[in-house]
């Protein structure tokens, strides 16, 4: 196998697993965190996000037409087996070493932390099949966070960019706030007769106000600081400053766009020329009767190999700050109950653990997605097929004998699934159409009816009875009554 190929895969994997590290570091409570956890999420995501850029490798070797038909088959074994390796590794992440380090760390100082992974080894099925029957709960099980979270941050991330401070409209919400609050206050106190008789939960509920309080009035400042600086010469550096938001807006907003066209324009093609329908997830058996923008660029680009690696890394990174903009935004829920909030140097291990859980769904979900919105890519890169010297070249397609068109490996894994279970192809496929609505939805709604204040990402998990009295240094309430 090319050595140079090799050489600039392994350049991306230092860089992935440093960026993997500093995101944890930036993250991550640093008096709570541990070994263990470290070493989890950051193997864990590297895992995910290696698996990804393997992608166009499987591509240049389907695609390379000067390579003899033996070193081709031998190269499409190694790749078989280090995709089958890969996906067993983050089987084996998610739903044993992310679930045992987080239960660890609950039940350490019961000593607990062997029972779950006792359970867990019981393992009487291996080989392909089981893979593929894995594969496919798992992919599963991470559209409900790809639906969630991914549609959410692809297209709120660009226009939080775009949508600058309304300091009129903050003004108004801290002096809303702050008669709300007057009047929990004083509903609590009408209660009792004088403040001694003021109980714990509600002693605690006072405290919680007086500290919503003194947060409200020191963003009230920080907003008379921005008014004064808007009247003096720094004006002219934030406009500046500004003006590159925007534009990297706009580059998102591009990418959601195309995304979203690309994505739009597969499953309409799947619904109207699916040789099967329903009975097979409906697989096309002619790639693409309707234009993909991102197919195509990926196409081009692989001809340039490995700039279409450069693509792809991209888009992955781009999906990644998506979906952990909707993380941050939407918090961590079980049945729209919040669980965590993932905040810069204030996410607990236990946070970190449940995050690098959801992004190795996603990521699986965005290696299949990239077979719906890239089909020719994914599957044929850039085979074509000679017909003659008068009518020319021809797209590959299922119609053509597989020793003339080479799937990739990807593409050979995904479709015994879609063929193999039918049921998992028809969910993943009407995913894809609630995936879309919930993109449009979010849109709408971020646009025309959502004004985003600082004061949302104060809530109720941040003055819950522990942050609150380490942050504000206070003794504990048993000590108060």
């Amino acid at each position: 196998m090319d050595i140079i190929i090799w050489f600039i895969f392994f350049i991306f994997i230092l860089l992935i697993f440093a960026s993997c590290w500093i995101f944890y570091k930036y993250f991550v409570k640093a008096n709570e965190s541990t070994l263990l956890i470290e070493v989890t999420f950051i193997l864990s995501l590297s895992t995910s996000f290696i698996l990804v850029l393997f992608i166009p490798i499987d591509i240049y070797l389907v695609s390379n037409g000067n390579l003899e038909i033996s070193n081709f088959e031998i190269n499409q074994k190694i790749v078989s087996k280090i995709y089958h390796f890969m996906f067993w590794i983050l089987i084996f992440q998610a739903y044993v070493v992310v679930p045992f380090s987080y239960f660890y760390l609950k039940n350490k100082e019961k000593g607990k932390e062997l029972e779950y992974i006792y359970e867990l080894l019981d393992m009487k099925h291996t080989g392909e099949s089981a893979v593929l029957f894995l594969m496919g709960c798992v992919v599963l099980i991470g559209v409900s966070f790809w639906v969630t979270y991914t549609s959410y941050g692809i297209a709120c991330l660009p226009l939080s960019f775009l949508q600058q401070k309304d300091i009129d409209y903050e003004k108004k919400e801290i002096e809303n706030r702050f008669i709300n609050l007057k009047e929990r206050e004083r509903i609590i106190k009408n209660k009792y007769n004088s403040n001694s008789e003021v109980k714990g939960n509600d002693k605690y509920e006072i405290l919680k106000i007086e500290q919503m309080k003194r947060v409200l009035s020191r963003y009230n400042y920080k907003l008379q600081e921005v008014e004064k600086i808007s009247e003096s010469w720094l004006s002219y550096i934030i406009g500046i400053i500004f003006t590159f938001r925007v534009i990297t807006g706009l580059i998102f907003l591009s990418f959601s766009f195309i995304i979203y066209i690309s994505l739009l324009a597969s499953i309409i093609d799947k619904y109207f020329n699916s040789i099967c329908a329903y009975k097979c997830g409906f697989v096309l058996e002619q790639i693409n009767s309707i234009f993909n923008l991102l197919d195509s660029v990926l196409i081009f680009f692989s001809r340039f190999f490995p700039l279409d690696i450069l693509v792809i890394a991209s888009l992955a990174i781009y999906i990644f700050c998506c979906s952990l903009y909707g993380i941050v935004n939407v918090g961590i829920r079980i049945f729209f109950i919040p669980i965590y909030k993932l905040k810069p140097k204030k996410s607990s291990p236990e946070t970190m653990l449940i995050l690098c859980f959801l992004i190795i769904h996603i990521i699986l979900v965005l290696i299949m997605t990239l077979l719906t919105i890239a089909p020719n890519y994914i599957t044929y890169g850039i085979q074509n097929i000679k017909l003659s010297d008068k009518l020319g070249y021809i797209k590959c397609s299922l119609k053509n004998d597989k020793n003339s068109c080479k799937m990739s490996v990807l593409s050979v894994f995904f479709n015994k699934i879609f063929f193999g279970i039918p049921y998992f192809a028809n969910s993943y496929f009407f995913s894809n159409w609630i995936f879309l609505i919930m993109y449009t939805f979010s849109f709408i709604h971020h646009i025309f009816f959502k004004k985003k204040s600082y004061l949302d990402n104060i809530d109720e998990l941040d003055l819950n009875k522990d942050n609150f009295d380490e942050n504000m240094n206070l003794l504990p309430l048993e000590k108060l009554t």
